[in-house]
């Protein structure tokens, strides 16, 4: 396997084949962006040749060990895979998710799992993919042909979703023949090119080659030119993923390639990790973009500059503290400067590296969204990681956007104008630095009567707290004051947001008073309008009212409050989320926390962990909701190896899963259909409960 280094260069080549464009396609490459799509990974048990976990972690060949687990990985991005079929995904050795949700990863070589990459590019506006093919790769024919078929899967899924595609090869030039070789297999075996969704351009089919005139690679441009030139000859376009500095040949570029560079139809110069914030991009603009369009200009050859939505590198490095978010989006700001400094130039056509780089944290395919969407016991970079709430397909969205843009169907802006949120999941967070929507700022008070600083000091406080008795994670919410006449009231700012409300709507947070008037708190949404959730007479999804003098929760336990405030409040828009409090008859302090504040819309009705509570014989207690079982068995005993067993009513064994006493575990009952079924745990082979659930 090849090792990844922070700098790549790639060369695409398009080969001009018999076949013409489709009525329904337009395959042509100019004046499109086009993604790096890497499709790299395995996972054991995938049915792919390769029959390891590759990329995700480095597997052993025919066996599941050195699966993805803390300290054993090679990605710096946690994927969203909500959105695939289960058959598609694998289990790794990573905690649960917040919900209990297993922790899994998908297999790019299932046909299902790239089919859904495409319906994604069609349904957020993305022409199509350059498919990454490394040569040195292909040298194992286990990986050859894992290859081979993925080659052929992009085939079927752009015909079937009408984007276009080309392959781009990662390599150097020290083995003509063997390069030659290749690309035939490609074209007479697996006929790639013999589809009306190849790309083209100028009526020839088109091909990257990235690499050569790099000086990590080797120094051969003879050899170079002969490939160039022999894909020319057969009638392909080619495109040049060259280095940074393939100008002036010097820095990341060998000198003496300028033959060779000019012999490409197309200059697409890597970029990746040359800047990092808006100085760096500003400065890459004229010390590059500019001579570099006019040098292509002057020599009749086409530009495609390349663009990345962030850098991270940590977990390749043993969890490196500086290396984390190394180069933040910084909400897509990052991005959308660059690509507005290309579409201001004129400049038509655009390489977004990458997709599905979830390896190096540049991809801009769905990801994680927050701390609550991640394994707890393993760093991963989050789309919400820059402190803002970004839902996990932004940067679909983003890319989108640009595609419009550069096509002319819309105005080019200096912000890019998409939404942070999109539907279903319209914020969630756990406060977590690095990963979460973080408070915006400490102690800011948007109204308030009657009410004075915690002891009758001299301001009340809202804040996030490390380690302060949190729901989940390390941070939870702290809000504190003093009650000073009966009519008392306070209402803290936690995030400025811009959330559709609809029929189905729901919100969801959890709350710990710390004293008796601690309970008089909510996690309240203020509207555009002026409305307020305190204030519509809402309940929760147990009855409660949602007026916080009401009170809810115990002192010093979390308590679950689920709401359908589409049943209020649809067809306005959430403006503020807040904690308000109102004071009861009861003067004197109020104090607790506030954790796991989400926002989503969802059909079915949220049993909520914490509405179903069934406490059992052994103290053991049940919270039962639609997607997992929470069995707290922390007054158990300790350290006491448990079995969990879920039958169906026929008595056949569905689940299996272990625990120890004294703890509390997650059991993901997502996989099970509506119905009836016995949960029984063991502890030494004695049953000591045996209860039937319902889904």
């Amino acid at each position: 396997m090849k090792t990844r280094v922070p700098v790549f260069i790639i060369i695409t080549i398009f080969i001009c084949g018999s076949f013409g464009a489709s009525a329904q396609v337009d395959n042509k490459l100019v004046g499109k962006i086009i993604c790096g799509y890497q499709a790299w990974f395995n996972c054991y048990g995938d049915g792919s040749p390769v029959e390891r976990w590759a990329h995700w972690s480095g597997g052993k060949y025919r066996s599941n060990d050195g699966f993805p687990a803390p300290g054993h990985l090679s990605f710096e991005v946690y994927p969203d895979v909500s959105g695939y079929d289960e058959t598609g995904l694998f289990q790794t050795g990573f905690a649960n998710f917040a919900d209990g949700t297993p922790s899994k990863l998908y297999s790019a070589y299932k046909q299902d799992i790239i089919e859904k990459h495409f319906e994604w590019m069609k349904a957020y506006g993305i022409d199509g993919i350059a498919l990454q093919r490394f040569l040195g790769e292909t040298r194992d024919g286990v990986f050859k042909r894992n290859r081979d078929s993925i080659a052929v899967r992009v085939k079927n899924a752009a015909e079937k979703y009408d984007r276009i595609y080309y392959i781009m090869y990662d390599m150097s030039a020290d083995d003509v023949d063997y390069f030659k070789n290749d690309w035939e297999h490609l074209e007479n075996d697996l006929k790639i090119t013999q589809s009306s969704n190849y790309a083209t351009q100028n009526g020839k089919p088109v091909i990257c080659i990235w690499g050569f005139g790099l000086n990590t690679r080797v120094n051969a441009p003879e050899n170079s030119l002969t490939i160039i030139n022999w894909l020319k000859d057969k009638g392909y376009y080619v495109i040049g993923g060259v280095p940074t500095n393939w100008r002036t040949g010097t820095s990341d570029s060998y000198s003496g390639y300028a033959n060779v560079y000019d012999a490409f139809n197309m200059i697409s110069p890597w970029s990746v990790g040359r800047f990092n914030n808006t100085a760096g991009i500003e400065s890459f603009k004229s010390s590059y973009l500019v001579p570099d369009l006019a040098y292509c200009q002057s020599k009749g050859i086409d530009y495609q500059p390349v663009l990345f939505s962030g850098f991270s590198w940590s977990n390749w490095h043993a969890g490196s503290e500086n290396k984390k978010n190394e180069i933040p989006r910084n909400k897509g700001a990052f991005f959308w400067q660059q690509f507005y400094n290309i579409k201001s130039l004129n400049i038509p056509s655009a390489y977004i590296a990458m997709f599905d780089e979830y390896d190096e944290g540049t991809n801009i395919l769905k990801m994680a969204d927050s701390f609550l969407a991640i394994p707890a016991n393993q760093y991963f970079v989050t789309s919400s990681a820059d402190g803002t709430f970004i839902s996990s397909d932004f940067y679909l969205r983003l890319a989108g956007k640009a595609t419009k843009v550069i096509k002319g169907l819309e105005p080019l802006t200096s912000d890019a104008g998409v939404p942070y949120s999109s539907a279903p999941i319209w914020f969630r967070t756990s406060v977590e630095q690095g990963y979460d929507a973080i408070l915006q700022k400490t102690n800011d008070i948007e109204s308030s009567n009657n009410v004075a600083g915690y002891n009758s000091s001299l301001t009340p406080q809202c804040l996030a707290l490390y380690g302060d008795t949190p729901h989940y994670g390390n941070y939870s919410i702290r809000f504190q004051g003093s009650n000073k006449a009966s009519n008392a009231y306070c209402n803290f700012n936690l995030f400025d947001v811009d959330i559709p409300v609809n029929s189905d709507t729901w919100l969801s947070f959890w709350n710990y008073p710390l004293d008796e008037n601690g309970k008089c708190a909510i996690v309240d949404l203020l509207m555009t309008d002026g409305t307020r959730l305190k204030n519509v007479n809402a309940t929760d999804i147990n009855g409660n009212s949602m007026k916080p003098a009401a009170g809810r929760g115990k002192i010093n336990e979390w308590t679950e409050t689920v709401c359908n405030i589409g049943k209020w409040l649809n067809g306005k828009t959430i403006d503020k989320i807040l904690i308000a409090y109102e004071g009861n008859s009861n003067t004197g302090n109020f104090s607790g926390n506030m954790d796991d504040i989400s926002i989503i819309d969802r059909k079915d009705t949220p049993t909520g962990i914490n509405s179903i509570k069934n406490i059992i014989h052994n103290n053991i207690a049940l919270y039962i909701s639609n997607e997992f079982l929470k069995i707290d068995a922390q007054n158990y005993g300790k350290g006491q190896l448990l079995t969990i067993n879920i039958y169906n009513i026929q008595g056949v064994l569905l689940m299996r899963e272990y625990m120890l006493s004294g703890s509390i575990h997650n059991v993901s009952i997502q996989s099970l259909r509506k119905g009836i079924y016995v949960l029984s745990i063991e502890d030494k082979k004695e049953i000591i409960l045996n209860q039937k659930i319902s889904k």
